[in-house]
């Protein structure tokens, strides 16, 4: 997730100033050392099914201090771009909380699922350390723990993070490196965190609340197809079907997880060379991309561009 990187730069200055100093750090997210229960009206809730930023609440300075952390002032809190239904709550020195809730648990799956994968592939590229576990959240339908995958590897000030889902529902809390004196080790307070979160919004993410985008990639032609390649958008992999009869179709589920843009492509080689073969990729049965039949060879390719609600 990219959506941090910025505020990056500016975590490890101040975690410097203040290791180098000696300054005491004192809670600042939420308005000092309040008491841990829910805020006057109870904690923040989706409004008509959507998330919002009064959901930044779901988690207070106290309840970091009860871990023996000191969250520090807010930075940012603020819908996320590209998504249509997530949050982000960034705070200095890299504490974070983001929650997206997606339409159906299906989707959410398969979101958590390429964020573990793009997470190993990260640290298996820069060769970094992993200290990886998964089920470590009660109440979760599957989670993660681990070092932040943007965090830096060789800072002595080392971030953590974990990821969760249960049912529609997906969270990521980001824990900074900057421990207080008292601070617990940082999978018993990411885990004690998540636990929180979840019984805070207690229904959140446990019924659909609409589809899963489906694509569909189609080529169309007489006989056989010697061979057919598409990336499939729910595993950012290429598939390869071979000696297929046409027409041919497949539907695949779509997930964005903040992307503006999602390629599509497919390319079809027809068993005859003098035979016309066509494409065409579409999205909840909107064209993205057509090409009309062609000798021997049919190439689409096109971006879809999510909505935004």
């Amino acid at each position: 997730m990219g959506r941090r990187t910025a505020a990056l730069s500016l975590g490890c200055a101040l975690l410097l100033a203040l290791a180098g100093c000696g300054t005491k750090v004192t809670g600042g997210g939420g308005g000092g050392a309040e008491a841990a229960g829910p805020p006057a009206g109870g904690w923040p809730q989706p409004v008509n099914g959507k998330l919002t930023t009064a959901m930044c609440g779901l988690l207070t300075d106290a309840d970091y201090k009860k871990f023996g952390h000191d969250r520090l002032p807010s930075v940012s809190q603020k819908m996320v771009d590209g998504e249509p239904n997530a949050v982000d709550c960034l705070y200095t020195v890299q504490d974070d909380l983001y929650l997206s809730l997606q339409p159906t648990a299906e989707a959410a799956k398969l979101g958590f699922a390429a964020r573990l994968k793009d997470h190993k592939d990260r640290l298996a590229e820069d060769q970094r350390p992993t200290v990886l576990a998964t089920n470590v959240v009660q109440g979760a339908d599957e989670s993660w723990f681990d070092y932040w995958t943007l965090g830096t590897a060789d800072s002595k000030f080392k971030e953590y993070e974990l990821q969760l889902r249960r049912g529609a529902l997906l969270v990521n809390i980001t824990l900074s490196g900057l421990k207080g004196k008292t601070e617990q080790d940082p999978r018993t307070v990411l885990s004690g965190l998540a636990g929180l979160v979840l019984q805070r919004i207690p229904t959140v993410g446990k019924t659909d609340t609409g589809r899963t985008l489906k694509a569909k990639f189609t080529v169309i032609g007489p006989g056989r197809a010697r061979q057919i390649i598409y990336n499939d958008p729910s595993t950012q992999k290429s598939v390869t079907v071979k000696n297929v009869k046409l027409p041919w179709h497949v539907e695949k589920p779509l997930i964005t997880l903040g992307q503006p843009t999602v390629m599509l492509t497919l390319n079809a080689l027809d068993s005859s060379p003098m035979a016309a073969v066509g494409c065409n990729i579409s999205v909840d049965g909107q064209t993205v991309v057509q090409e009309s039949p062609q000798m021997g060879l049919a190439n689409c390719m096109g971006n879809y561009t999510p909505p935004k609600s």
